[in-house]
């Protein structure tokens, strides 16, 4: 596919970068972007202009391409390149608005492009703020999806301390039924649990299975029997676009929400739209937080337009003893770093407009679901040849070149144990990393049938 992208900053890098490899790219930019490190190293072309600009996007090829993403951190200009792209030929046209005072659901979104002809319209402070409800809405939760129309979830947690699952090999604690462990990570050594493999409070794992089934992992065997009920209470740091849908939401769903925001005449605004109580100060204050007793919250929120303001409100909550803490980090090394200095869970509004638009681009991209670990994992959907006959899972051993997660078969979601197996017209549920997502594809797509004829020659040799 020919894919045109209008920008030249995070959002535009990383486009590029997922994309490259598998696309003919093409990155308009102005001249300084052009010049930088780390454009010259990408397997992209790159043409300077505006992408305004009708000589640029002709230059670029705007008539032979399948898309066009205008990705600029100026919404406007966003606007006019989508709209030029598609008279000039693009076949799609994706436009993000970023502006943080951009207050639109799906619904507006979709009205706003059709009216003026732009296929999709990307909103990143919406997309990081349904992100973060749905995690906040699992307790301990690290991660959270739903696939299959909510019949299988999956869950990234913490192991605690006290937890059944610390107390001897896996084989011998056992799963609760409906899950299946995809994945184990002990600082940054990832690890495929296994039988003899014994956990560690502090381990992060990754699960698949239906919601009873994680719901019972979650409260059974990651948590310590003394574990308390984590009470409705939040604060939020940041009344921008972002810290204002979470508030909203955490409202509707029966939530009491703090929010504090350094701006008066936006807290004015807020105040006007939440019930909840909205603080005029500095979340990085340590005395403002402990007066407004933060600690006793059951989760922080720092959503600030500024990474490293929401570090400090976060380290400061943490020391505080708030136990749970979200925390908002644009930069994609900042994502990782926040992680490895103990922030429970790091997300980007950048990220997540990221993986809106590579989960619409093509059929390849349709196969995957979901990113996990800032892009280092991934679930992928993928068809089983209908004339596959019956493959034990017991015969496969794929590591971290994929997990089967979960089996659709004929309108029935199944969590596969060691003694299923797959056939035929199955729809499978595969989690990797991300390097392997090729040899995961190839391994399922083509190397269960040369799996399936060795059996076959094995049986017949042996008859």
């Amino acid at each position: 596919m020919r894919i045109l992208i209008g920008g030249q900053d995070e959002v535009a890098f990383r486009l590029v970068e997922s994309l490259m490899h598998e696309h003919q790219v093409t990155l308009i930019c102005d001249e300084e972007t052009a010049q930088q490190g780390r454009v010259t190293r990408m397997d992209a072309q790159v043409v300077v202009g505006s992408p305004t600009a009708t000589q640029v996007l002709r230059r670029a090829g705007v008539a032979e391409a399948q898309l066009f993403v205008g990705c600029s951190a100026e919404d406007e200009r966003n606007l006019v390149a989508c709209v030029a792209a598609k008279r000039l030929g693009a076949a799609r046209s994706v436009c993000f608005l970023l502006r943080p005072d951009v207050r639109m659901g799906g619904e507006d979104g979709t009205l706003l492009a059709e009216s003026l002809g732009i296929d999709e319209v990307v909103l990143p402070a919406h997309q990081l703020a349904e992100e973060i409800l749905r995690i906040v809405a699992v307790p301990g939760a690290l991660d959270v999806e739903v696939f299959a129309g909510g019949r299988v979830h999956l869950l990234r947690s913490a192991v605690q301390e006290g937890a059944r699952l610390t107390a001897g090999p896996l084989k011998v604690v056992g799963l609760p039924p409906g899950v299946v462990l995809v994945m184990a990570r002990r600082g940054d050594q990832a690890l495929i649990p296994k039988g003899d493999t014994v956990f560690r409070p502090g381990d992060k794992l990754t699960a698949m299975g239906t919601m009873a089934g994680i719901n019972h992992l979650l409260t059974r065997y990651l948590r310590a029997d003394r574990f308390e009920r984590e009470s409705q209470e939040a604060i939020v740091v940041g009344g921008g676009g972002v810290g204002l849908a979470v508030a909203k939401g955490l409202e509707d769903a029966g939530w009491d929400v703090k929010v504090i925001e350094t701006d008066r005449a936006r807290c004015e605004r807020l105040s006007g739209v939440l019930r909840g109580l909205v603080l005029h100060g500095d979340g990085a204050d340590p005395d403002l937080l402990e007066q407004e007793q933060v600690p006793e919250a059951s989760v922080l929120v720092a959503v600030t337009r500024s990474d490293e303001t929401n570090l400090l409100v976060s380290l400061l909550a943490k020391s505080l003893g708030v136990k749970r803490i979200i925390t908002r980090a644009d930069s994609l090394p900042n994502e990782r770093l926040f992680e490895r200095v103990g922030i429970d869970v790091v997300r980007s509004a950048r990220g997540a407009a990221v993986r809106a638009v590579l989960a619409h681009l093509g059929a390849r991209r349709q196969e995957l679901l979901a990113e996990l670990e800032h892009g280092e994992a991934e679930v992928l959907e993928l068809a089983l040849p209908e004339d596959l006959p019956e493959i034990p899972l017991a015969r496969m051993k794929t590591g971290l070149q994929g997990i089967i997660g979960a089996i659709l078969r004929q309108g029935r979601v199944l969590i596969p144990r060691g003694g299923d197996a797959v056939r035929g017209g199955d729809r499978i549920l595969v989690f990797c990393m991300r390097e392997e997502e090729d040899a995961a594809r190839a391994f399922f797509l083509k190397g269960l049938k040369d799996l399936a004829g060795a059996g076959d020659a094995g049986a017949g040799a042996r008859g």
